[in-house]
């Protein structure tokens, strides 16, 4: 007992100790561990017999602690035990119960339960267990439990991105803070194509495959989508979008009552937007890398006019038709390429560099040019926009 004791009045409060790994004897398999923590206990009122009558006596204060044993594997917990030494008779003396099985989950039931019921009437309250699980909680009760359990909602969001407008919002946050490291974080960008063993292009393009909403609201003013069950990066030649010819990086539709062909091609956030040197003073042309991408951008819309048909309708592997169609007068384009962070200096914004690059991409109509920057920030706008 003195051992135990000595043990139990050394742990200190705001601690969780737990036990070391250990076995059943006839499970060697199935581990399971102690847990404890204590608090502190402040002086208690308690009743006491005094030549037959009642009085209250105050007892010293103390510490109580709350012992669980649990499952490794499965963090089940067996026993859950309150106990306390009293030291009255000058020989610690340990006092406890516990909860077994089904007893464990009852009390914590209870106690959660308490913060759900409507106090607003001063009478007597009796609630079901079933009448308490369908309880809704009101706005402030809602706000709470968000606020305080904002990694919980994130993790929820990650997994299940598809089932309410909350969670896809969750987890677009996520996805917009890893595209600001993608874009601003080089050490990171780096690791990211050696760890999935992909180039600077492929990341981009695996990213926005698993991101589709972020051209839909950043590339143009129409919302713009994939097709149905079809990858972002397709062919444009022949009439199903199929059969072998130019790839294009994305192929995408708007979105509206009639939805029109659209096409993306994707570069870096690190090619070069202009010429490392001016052409002449105060003239930059563009560089090599996005002349060569507005001539492979302009190719692809020029395939697509005379390769596919004006009306595409799609079907399933059956040859029935899917309900999705698309219609390719003279498709819409963008190019995606570098970033703005090009145009700084130590000083401010190389005007020169600047107006010249805007007046290059003012004056093509086909593709329209923007940059990794400001697609960022056109998704983040909205994304901020739904949060408030």
């Amino acid at each position: 007992m003195t051992e135990e004791y000595e043990y139990h009045k050394n742990k200190k409060p705001g601690k969780t100790y737990i036990s070391k790994s250990l076995s059943f004897e006839d499970q060697k398999d199935r581990k399971i561990r102690y847990a404890s923590k204590v608090f502190a206990e402040h002086e208690l009122n308690s009743f006491a017999l005094e030549k037959g009558e009642h009085v209250i006596r105050i007892t010293p204060g103390g510490k109580q602690e709350i012992i669980a044993k649990f499952y490794e594997d499965t963090r089940g917990i067996a026993t859950l035990t309150i106990q306390r030494f009293t030291t009255e008779s000058g020989n610690p003396h340990k006092t406890y119960f516990t909860f077994v099985g089904d007893e464990i989950r009852t009390i914590v039931e209870f106690i959660q339960n308490l913060q759900l019921v409507d106090l607003s009437d001063a009478n007597n309250i009796n609630v079901t267990d079933d009448q308490l699980s369908k309880m809704i909680l009101n706005r402030n009760q809602v706000r709470n439990l968000i606020n305080h359990n904002q990694d919980l909602i994130l993790k929820l969001a990650e997994s299940e991105i598809t089932k309410e407008d909350i969670v896809a919002l969750g987890y677009r946050k996520t996805q917009l803070e890893r595209f600001e490291k993608l874009l601003n974080d080089q050490d990171y960008f780096e690791s990211e194509c050696r760890q999935h063993r992909l180039k600077s292009e492929s990341l981009w393009q695996t990213f926005f495959e698993k991101n589709k909403w972020i051209f839909g609201y950043g590339l143009g003013y129409l919302f713009l989508t994939g097709f149905d069950d079809k990858k972002l990066e397709q062919v444009v030649q022949g009439y199903d979008l199929s059969k072998l010819g130019k790839r294009a990086d994305a192929v995408m539709k708007t979105r509206g009552i009639i939805s029109s062909l659209c096409f993306v091609e994707i570069k870096t956030h690190k090619t070069d937007i202009l010429q490392k040197n001016p052409y002449r003073s105060g003239c930059w042309s563009p560089s090599n890398e996005m002349s060569d991408a507005v001539s492979q951008a302009q190719g692809t819309v020029s395939r697509a006019i005379k390769n596919l048909s004006e009306h595409i309708e799609f079907e399933d592997e059956q040859g029935n038709p899917t309900g999705e169609e698309v219609f390719n007068y003279h498709p819409k384009s963008f190019l995606l390429i570098g970033n703005l962070a090009e145009f700084e200096t130590d000083h401010g914004i190389n005007k020169e560099k600047y107006r010249s690059f805007e007046l290059y991409r003012r004056n093509i109509n086909v593709p329209e040019i923007i940059t990794f920057d400001e697609l960022y920030e056109r998704a983040k706008f909205i994304v901020e926009h739904a949060k408030s």
